[in-house]
């Protein structure tokens, strides 16, 4: 990986966490106590949740109906757009105005939804948060499941953070929940799981960059957003490699948009997060191929072909599994959603 900084943390951090597990001496997961299955506790000693159940559903109903009127709107108004445009936060802002970018007279896709499963914490930090498991079907009538999250800033109304499709005949692990039914999150550092929150988004995107040569094998499993990339990067550095005077580079990072992580029945974690992918192809000496504009990008430039250098910013939202700490399994990626947001054409 060409990250050098990236690499290094990451080896630091890996090497502190394998530190405190071996440090820990009961030979039980390091941690900030967390517990296996969920609270223990009696409804009436459990803490006041910050955001309750009713809440939740209800919210999430009124974002889902105002969805699927909105993207039915005939004939389609700006105001449509804008109200669209306002429920959603993060990087499901970036993803909406792309969608919403379409030709002329053209609309977004239009969306039905089934009945959520949802997944609130009891005890967090502004800004507040829950997730959902719901199905939706596309306009060709395809189902799939849904990981939606929902977020709220002080003094602001809860909007769209986040959202990733589960990969078909996926489902995700249980979450662990209390006597209520109000599931756990995970604190940003938590090591009481092979993976940290806070260090799964980089660890992916080193898997996604180095495959299985990279230091980051058997962490992750392997799969089409991992690995698989990484294949991919290196086909197309041989493709581009043909043409003498064209190269082409693609590389990950962590975005820095919030992470999300629930524990699962068991002591492992459901981790929500996002990469962004930034691809060059560039031409090194004049004239050259044509470097031409990938036609799902189309939409965000005028341009159809780059004369020096075609660079595309690709947001891809995440839902991965960790299993718990000394499990001896890797972490898997089981949801992602995502598109270019970005182009920049020299």
């Amino acid at each position: 990986m060409r990250e050098r900084g990236r690499r290094d943390l990451l080896v630091l951090a890996l090497a502190l966490v394998t530190a405190t597990a071996a440090c820990s001496g009961s030979g039980a997961p390091a941690g900030k106590g967390r517990p296996a299955t969920g609270s223990s506790l009696t409804p009436a000693a459990l803490p006041a949740p910050r955001v309750t159940l009713a809440e939740a559903e209800k919210e999430l109903a009124g974002f889902l109906g105002a969805q699927e009127v909105l993207s039915r709107a005939t004939p389609r108004q700006d105001a449509d757009d804008r109200n669209m445009l306002e429920q959603t936060d993060d990087g499901q802002a970036a993803l909406a105005q792309v969608a919403l970018n379409g030709p002329a007279g053209t609309s977004p896709p239009h969306y039905t939804w089934g009945r959520p499963q949802l997944l609130v914490p009891r005890a967090q930090r502004s800004p507040f948060w829950f997730a959902a498991v719901v199905n939706r079907t596309d306009p060709a009538g395809e189902v799939r499941p849904a990981v939606l999250t929902l977020i709220k800033y002080a003094g602001e109304r809860w909007t769209l953070s986040s959202a990733s499709l589960l990969a078909p005949g996926t489902r995700i692990p249980e979450v662990a929940k209390d006597a209520e039914g109000y599931a756990t999150a995970l604190d940003y550092e938590d090591t009481s799981v092979e993976i940290s929150p806070r260090l799964m988004a980089p660890l992916h995107a080193t898997s996604a960059e180095e495959g299985t040569e990279g230091f980051t094998a058997g962490l992750i499993e392997a799969g089409p957003h991992t690995t698989g990339y990484a294949d991919e990067i290196a086909a197309n550095r041989l493709d581009y490699k043909k043409e003498d005077c064209l190269g082409y580079d693609s590389i990950f990072a962590a975005s820095n948009y919030p992470v999300y992580a629930l524990r699962t029945v068991g002591g492992g974690a459901l981790v929500t997060y996002s990469l962004v992918r930034t691809t060059t192809v560039t031409s090194k000496v004049e004239p050259c191929a044509e470097i031409l504009v990938p036609p799902d990008a189309k939409r965000l430039v005028k341009e159809r072909r780059a004369p020096k250098e075609l660079r595309t910013v690709e947001l891809q939202q995440y839902v991965s599994t960790v299993p718990a700490k000394n499990s001896g399994r890797p972490a898997k990626i089981i949801g992602y959603l995502g598109g270019i947001t970005k182009v920049f054409v020299s």
